[in-house]
Order: structure tokens, then C-alpha cells, then sequence
């Protein structure tokens, strides 16, 4: 008989526990794209310090979903099925860090991303990435959360996500992000507790970025997902390409022009 040992679920696998119980109540969708992102990649070199892709597509997919307010419902089956939907974008995003020789996974939120500059957004991305985990409010309410009887836990979801939806954005978020492959590897769906999910290429190939859109198929169906990816690339193409052209040229103009030092003065 194999022998072996009972090992306890650690605070970060309790709260990853928590988030895929949630979402395998959701029947999830998916659809993958190939976007062709050459200018962005170029004009990305360009920009120091570097921004993340992650800000990149979070701007351009806050600035879809504040312009379709499909993807800003939710599925609530308390008291009866209804849909719920929020005024404003709260994004989620998971965030890896190491914590008590533990990578565990923590989730970000930020609020109103599309009406933030990239270099706004990208400071919040480094703050949650770097930051000691212990200054992080958002983390510390996870960490106490997580260490809370199961029953309980289970309870406070369910006040949140059927009882209050009105409280729902504010801690779970209006839709999700995640890094959809690593090392030429991708995976073909998201598991989290929103109803969208934007995958993010974080190394597109040639300019070529594979972004992957999963939904809750309670809340949207095929066509208007197709239209928010449609939308995202026209975004991306639009108002965040002209953003990054203007903070290219600020930094190319910063670097060209000097203060005069040290002239000698006249006789």
C-alpha cells in the first residue's frame, strides 16, 4: 500500500479554493484572438521606464466596457435570477507574490482604469507587485479572509455575490485579468467569480499578441463577446496608441533638451 501524507491547504491555496468553487457555478466561454500589435510594440520600446502589457490592455479594455454596459452585468440568482449592473469598471487582477516561502496569488483591484493615464495604471501594477505585502491593505483583508473558518467564508461570499451585489464590484470586480500562457504555452480559459476575464499575451511574438476573452455565458452570449474583442482592438488601436505616441515624444523631447550648465559668462 503507497504510503503518504495529509498536507494542509495553505492560506493562499484557501483563498484560490474560495475563487475556483465560485467560478465552476459559472458555466464559462471562451474565444481566443490573434491581434496584430506591431505599432504598440514598437512604440513600447520606446517608452522608459517600460510599460507592462498588462496596463496596456487593461486601459483598452476599461474604456470597451464603460462603453458597453453588458460587460458590466453580472449574474445574481438571489431572490430570483436577475442581472446586476455596475456604473463604473472595477478591474481585478491577479498578482503573484512570494509570502512565507509560498508564490501564492493575489488579487489587485483598481478602480476606474480608463480614467487613468498608462503611467497612473502602471504605478498601481508596480505597487501591488513590489510593495511589502504587509503595507497592502487589499492583500492584508485577503490574508484575514482566508484564515477564516470555511462556513464563514462561504457565507460572506454568498452575501456578497447574491445578497449586496451592489458591493460586488467594489470587492470582486467588474471583470478580471490574467495572464492567458507563458513560454510559447496558452491556455484556453480563465476560472474567476466575473463574468469577463481578459487573458493577456505577455510576450506577444512579432508583434502578434494571442488574447484570450472568457464569459459567463449566463450574462453574455457569442456575438457581443466577438464585439468586445473587436472593440478592444479598436481601442488599442485608437485612444491607447495615441496615448503612448504622446508620451514617447514628451520623453523624446525631455532627453533632447538640456539646461545650459556651466556657460562661461560674458566678458
Amino acid at each position: 500500500m503507497a504510503k503518504g501524507t495529509r498536507i494542509k491547504l495553505s492560506n493562499g491555496r484557501r483563498l484560490v479554493d474560495d475563487v475556483i468553487r465560485i467560478a465552476n457555478r459559472q458555466p464559462m466561454a471562451a474565444f481566443c484572438r490573434d491581434m496584430d500589435l506591431t505599432l504598440i510594440c514598437e512604440l513600447r520600446r520606446k517608452i522608459k521606464p517600460r510599460l507592462s502589457w498588462n496596463t496596456i490592455m487593461m486601459k483598452a479594455y476599461s474604456i470597451v466596457a464603460k462603453q458597453m454596459p453588458a460587460l458590466r452585468q453580472t449574474y445574481v440568482s438571489f431572490p430570483w435570477p436577475h442581472l446586476y449592473q455596475s456604473e463604473d469598471n472595477v478591474v481585478m487582477i491577479t498578482v503573484a507574490r512570494e509570502e512565507i516561502d509560498e508564490t501564492r496569488l493575489m488579487f489587485a483591484r483598481i478602480h476606474r482604469p480608463e480614467e487613468l493615464s498608462l503611467t497612473q495604471i502602471q504605478e498601481q501594477l508596480d505597487y501591488f507587485s513590489n510593495h511589502p505585502i504587509e503595507h497592502i491593505k487589499q492583500f492584508c483583508h485577503q490574508i484575514r479572509f482566508a484564515a477564516m473558518p470555511r462556513f464563514l467564508r462561504r457565507l460572506v461570499w454568498w452575501l456578497l455575490l447574491d445578497m449586496w451585489p451592489s458591493k460586488r464590484a467594489a470587492h470582486v470586480g467588474t471583470f478580471g485579468m490574467s495572464i492567458s500562457g507563458f513560454n510559447a504555452a496558452y491556455g484556453n480559459c480563465h476560472l474567476g467569480p466575473n463574468t469577463t476575464i481578459l487573458g493577456v499575451d505577455p510576450a506577444p511574438r512579432n508583434g502578434i499578441s494571442r488574447t484570450l476573452l472568457t464569459f459567463d455565458h449566463r450574462v453574455l452570449d457569442g456575438k457581443p463577446t466577438i464585439d468586445a474583442m473587436n472593440a478592444l482592438y479598436s481601442a488599442l488601436h485608437g485612444p491607447i496608441l495615441q496615448e503612448m505616441k504622446q508620451l514617447a515624444e514628451n520623453q523624446s523631447k525631455s532627453a533632447t533638451v538640456s539646461p545650459a550648465v556651466g556657460q562661461p559668462k560674458a566678458a
